[in-house]
């Protein structure tokens, strides 16, 4: 089946055309403009758990587990109405597909369609990532969002658990702090803090950044202390994100070790500091 396309620079983030993933291997199908619904977005995980080329030691087929799908707004409106079709069935599609693939996960099933804020996703496609998720690191459904998780289902358990990231090394008693024009924040160590623009019913661990205007994402960044300094990450779909200068490449991160670090937002409409600050 086609319909999914390999980025160019990320290989876990796929281009997806719902016209194509329609037609499968139909070629009169193809062309023709696709109503998005439950059933298109299965094909569309199903697809991309074809294409994960990891394995286990032993040879087994590994598939991701995490999927995030960023949509058009009128395509995510017309899935939205139907969602508790999705989620009713999706575990049991996906289950299918681990018995047809003989192949494992790494924790559940976790699949979240996302409003685009980027401006990014054309009507009649989507942006897909995919990654590897442990139970324990899967973020917490946002009711803003659509969110199927199902918990392992069919899968294998791993001989070996993968091994669990950690802060890196930075005193006990110091935490990171974040300032922008209109607020601050204290990031403690081994903590992942969300930052984006204000909205309804935000997850755990997210940062409003006061006075953000709609250039700002919901979810633009998040901020990490790592290595005695200090990793800054971009979302996918966020819109860019430079760090001392450097641009952040979408789904990436770049690792500072040197305080103040200026960072700044959708091409200079919010700038942050961030430091290193000792604990009273």
């Amino acid at each position: 089946m086609s319909g999914l396309t390999r980025d160019d620079h990320d290989p876990n983030v796929f281009q997806v055309d719902w016209s194509s993933v329609r037609a499968g291997r139909n070629p009169w199908k193809r062309g023709s403009q696709a109503a998005v619904d439950p059933f298109l977005v299965s094909k569309a995980v199903k697809e991309a758990m074809r294409l994960c080329p990891h394995r286990t030691a032993t040879g087994a087929p590994l598939v991701w587990n995490d999927f995030s799908v960023f949509m058009d707004l009128e395509d995510w409106t017309r899935v939205k109405k139907l969602e508790s079709t999705l989620v009713r069935d999706l575990g049991g599609v996906v289950e299918k597909e681990l018995a047809t693939l003989k192949a494992e996960m790494v924790g559940p099933l976790n699949v979240r369609l996302l409003r685009d804020e980027s401006g990014n996703v054309r009507p009649g496609t989507a942006v897909l990532k995919a990654d590897f998720s442990p139970a324990d690191r899967l973020a917490a459904p946002d009711p803003n969002e659509m969110t199927v998780r199902v918990g392992r289902p069919g899968a294998v358990p791993l001989a070996d658990p993968p091994t669990e990231r950690v802060a890196g090394v930075i005193p006990d008693s110091s935490r990171l702090r974040v300032r922008w024009p209109k607020g601050s924040t204290s990031v403690p160590a081994g903590v992942r803090a969300v930052f984006g623009r204000p909205h309804k019913a935000p997850s755990p661990g997210f940062v409003a950044l006061t006075g953000a205007g709609t250039k700002i994402n919901k979810r633009q960044l998040w901020v990490e202390a790592g290595g005695g300094g200090v990793i800054v990450g971009r979302f996918s779909e966020a819109n860019p994100v430079e760090v001392a200068g450097r641009l952040v490449q979408p789904g990436g991160q770049i690792a500072v070790d040197r305080f103040p670090v200026d960072v700044s937002l959708s091409n200079g409409e919010m700038k942050l500091t961030i430091d290193r600050v000792e604990r009273d």
